[in-house]
């Protein structure tokens, strides 16, 4: 069974504390006056309050069910934190290949991945921004996969793979350098911007109600067309102007209702779509579109970018999961 560490304030009462847990075989740690607690997790907890900070430990596992904690939550190198019906007080930061896992949990502050494994969140709001970058590792493909989500700030990802559905993000959407950046059915309340994206991007059936821009991205711009990477047949809808340009890519844009301008110069090969209603003025290579080809292109032969991020969680939880069982239940 996981033995419990508290990092608490240097004062009379934690020493007492200390005094008192000593002779019950758990260790107070005192810290200077401005800390307060420190939990560590390991194994399975329920519904209880953790005062202060939560820690999974390096290469741990915890999983939670109703849990509520007061403070920042840390996950530690390659450690996993699994999450559901929870409350955050704070924010969420995931190490170097940490797994961070959190369905119906109200996060208050960030989440924040630096060269983390990935995350999964799923029917809960995120009240500040979602941040993926890779620091000593960018070669780590990390993934953020969000389905049914809120964000009530930004979310930026300059590394890996970065998929959202039936979700809606209050500000500005960022991809800088990613695998890839798919988004369907969801709302950008704000900006959104795609560029250097090695397999490049999908939007279906969405909004966004700020300017979007796509740059410099490779492989395949799928923006509102029925293909190639996934079907779509619902409108999208944008609030500003689109731009897209400069892409090596094969760009189709169809069947969107753009409030704003489309423009873009610099595409190679030339973009192709068709049933876009713009209210503002088409320039460059978007005069006179031809029709895309119709079928399908995956960008690989295995499965699409859902299925595959999907796999990545399940594979990651399903390992959190039995360590948590292993280790038996949590002392918080």
């Amino acid at each position: 069974m996981f033995g419990l560490s508290h990092a608490r304030t240097k004062s009379l009462a934690a020493l007492t504390l200390a005094a008192a847990s000593s002779s019950l075989g758990l260790v107070a740690l005192a810290t200077p006056a401005s800390a307060g607690f420190v939990t560590f997790c390991e194994g399975s907890g329920g519904a209880v309050t953790v005062p202060g900070e939560l820690r999974v430990a390096s290469g741990k596992s915890c999983v939670l069910d109703g849990t509520r904690v007061t403070g920042s939550v840390t996950v530690e190198p390659g450690a996993n934190l699994v999450v559901t019906g929870g409350t955050f007080d704070g924010g969420v930061a995931v190490q170097d290949d940490g797994f961070f896992d959190a369905q119906a949990t109200k996060i208050a502050g960030d989440v924040v991945l630096t060269d983390a494994y990935g995350t999964f969140l799923s029917g809960g709001p995120v009240g500040g921004n979602v941040k993926v970058s890779a620091a000593a590792h960018p070669e780590r493909s990390t993934y953020a996969f969000l389905s049914g989500a809120e964000v009530g700030g930004d979310v930026t990802s300059t590394v890996g793979e970065v998929y959202a559905e039936n979700s809606e993000f209050a500000k500005s959407v960022t991809g800088t350098g990613v695998s890839y950046l798919d988004l369907t059915n969801v709302v950008v309340g704000a900006n959104l911007s795609v560029s250097g994206a090695t397999l490049g991007s999908v939007f279906c059936g969405g909004e966004v109600y700020g300017n979007a821009t796509y740059t410099g991205n490779s492989h395949t711009l799928q923006i509102g067309a029925d293909g190639p990477v996934i079907g779509c047949t619902q409108a999208s809808y944008w609030g500003g102007n689109v731009t897209i340009s400069d892409n090596t890519a094969d760009v189709r844009v169809s069947n969107n209702i753009i409030r704003g301008n489309l423009a873009g110069t610099g595409n190679s090969p030339a973009p192709t779509g068709s049933d876009n209603r713009v209210r503002g003025t088409v320039s460059g290579q978007f005069e006179n579109l031809s029709a895309s080809a119709s079928g399908f292109a995956a960008r690989s032969a295995a499965v699409s970018p859902e299925a595959e991020a999907q796999a990545k969680v399940d594979q990651r939880r399903s390992a959190a999961e039995n360590a948590a069982a292993v280790a038996g239940p949590a002392q918080l």
